[in-house]
């Protein structure tokens, strides 16, 4: 068994595993748009790819991602 079958056997086997998930991608946006991590931020900012970063900036990108982070975060307490 590899690790899809063995990640898809948990997610069918667990009920809160995708609210765990959720969480945990939540936390990842909130912290790292904190925190200014440059491994989510830097990169090719081009119109195809990224077109927030290209056209407003980097400090755009990051209220956005701080935005999403709390949006998926608060939306997986009201779906509990």
């Amino acid at each position: 068994m590899d690790y899809l079958e063995q990640a898809q056997q948990y997610f069918a086997n667990n009920e809160n595993a995708y609210q765990i998930l959720i969480y945990c991608l939540g936390a990842f946006c909130v912290i790292s748009s904190i925190f200014n991590w440059d491994f989510v931020f830097d990169g090719p900012y081009n119109p195809t790819k990224n077109p927030i970063g290209f056209w407003f900036g980097r400090t755009a990108f990051r209220i956005l991602f701080f935005i999403l982070g709390l949006v998926l975060i608060v939306l997986n307490f009201r779906i509990k």
